[in-house]
């Protein structure tokens, strides 16, 4: 992975995180929705064997869902506990933008090098000290 997609990485990681965790407690709030109204069909309807076979399908299905969600927040919390709680400041994301600008100044002296010549002349000769 190249230096500047790295950090342009980690600056997002830092920026994004709460956003990240905040979209994923949604999308569990919507899991445990569709959950429930699973439970609420059972719970007011007389099912036969085809119908409680599909709504089992549809339950596992929706736990399933549900897990993914809740292991990416597990693992979003555990990060967000030991270590962006802890180092996320302003500082770190200026650091970042500033690395991220060195960067791309470093990339455009190599596109477009400058070189003050001391010794050679305009006439391509060597200049006596």
């Amino acid at each position: 992975m190249p230096a500047e997609e790295l950090l342009r990485y980690i600056l997002n990681f830092f920026q994004d995180i709460d956003k990240r965790l905040s979209e994923l407690s949604s999308k569990q709030s919507e899991w445990d929705k569709k959950q429930d109204e699973l439970l609420h069909y059972i719970e007011n309807h007389n099912l036969d064997a085809i119908k409680s076979c599909k709504i089992i399908k549809q339950i596992k299905y929706v736990r399933a869902e549900r897990r993914q969600v809740k292991n990416e927040i597990d693992v979003i919390r555990s990060l967000k506990d030991t270590f962006v709680d802890k180092y996320k400041n302003k500082f770190i994301e200026r650091d970042l933008m500033l690395a991220l600008k060195n960067l791309k100044e470093l990339e455009q002296k190599k596109t477009n090098p400058k070189y003050s010549y001391q010794y050679l002349t305009e006439e391509l000769e060597i200049r006596e000290e």
